[in-house]
């Protein structure tokens, strides 16, 4: 018998006496390391981002129930949706048997993240802080499903989709932005959140990037001081203070940190 077969029947022998051979660890993106002792196959959700990272990995089946939300595709219109904006609804989570959550570190509430790190059920923290953050997670997310290569492909998909996405503004020259979350009050992003990335891959430069924060509320007084070329928006068309900026409208795949913020990154060029 040949040395290289001795020693798979060997590993194999191993992995059988011992489980924790076959077990999967990976560091989620708060740096906790999550660790399976198999592929997760019945996973919920807690955030559209999520959902759809598992989605670009080919692996929606999987999804038991997800975070609430309203442009899901066709695939999932069967699987059950949890609110996330109130508190969980623990009993029935726990009735779902996940073997894997994901949850949203900043869009969770705190005492719903304090009870899942509680439970005995694995928990992902999602959260990434730039746009490589999110191919890594995706990578990390193919091997929690046992499809690493999958997370891989995926991971390099979104790569290659942003480089892509603005052929038109390469070279443009760089505007000012006021990025609005909210208009009543004024909310923006300051230069601490992952989206500076993006509206630079658009040629965009936000007025609030010196602000040492990720979102926050501002004045009337300062919009009016620190005035921008370009608005972009994700809020309905509605009567607004007069401004000599273009208004440009986002879809909410921009604002989520997922794979599709790409599609959102594209849309948003086609209109500069």
């Amino acid at each position: 018998m040949s040395s290289w077969l001795q020693q798979g029947i060997l590993f194999t022998l191993l992995a059988l006496a011992n489980p924790a051979i076959c077990e999967i660890s990976v560091r989620d993106d708060l740096d906790r390391e999550i660790t399976l002792p198999a592929p997760a196959e019945r996973i919920i959700t807690l955030s559209p981002h999520a959902t759809e990272m598992l989605l670009s990995i080919g692996s929606g089946h999987k999804i038991i129930a997800a975070a609430r939300f309203f442009d899901y595709p066709a695939s999932l219109q069967d699987v059950p949706a949890i609110n996330t904006l109130g508190g969980l609804d623990k009993e029935a989570l726990l009735g779902y048997k996940p073997d894997l959550i994901i949850a949203w570190a900043s869009g969770n509430h705190a005492g719903d993240l304090r009870w899942l790190a509680d439970s005995a059920i694995p928990v992902f923290m999602s959260e990434p802080a730039n746009l490589s953050a999110i191919a890594a997670t995706l990578e990390k997310m193919g091997v929690l499903v046992g499809e690493a290569e999958k997370g891989k492909h995926a991971a390099n998909r979104f790569i290659k989709r942003l480089a892509d996405a603005c052929p038109q503004r390469h070279g443009a020259p760089l505007e000012t932005v006021y990025y609005e979350i909210w208009q009543n009050p004024p909310m923006t992003i300051g230069g601490r959140h992952w989206l500076n990335e993006v509206l630079q891959l658009a040629r965009l430069q936000n007025i609030y990037s010196f602000m040492p924060r990720a979102v926050f509320t501002v004045s009337a007084e300062s919009l009016l001081a620190n005035p921008a070329q370009v608005i972009v928006t994700s809020q309905p068309e509605t009567t607004r203070r007069k401004t000599n900026a273009r208004i440009i409208f986002a879809t909410p795949a921009l604002a989520r940190p997922g794979p599709r913020i790409a599609e959102g990154l594209e849309q948003l060029c086609l209109q500069l």
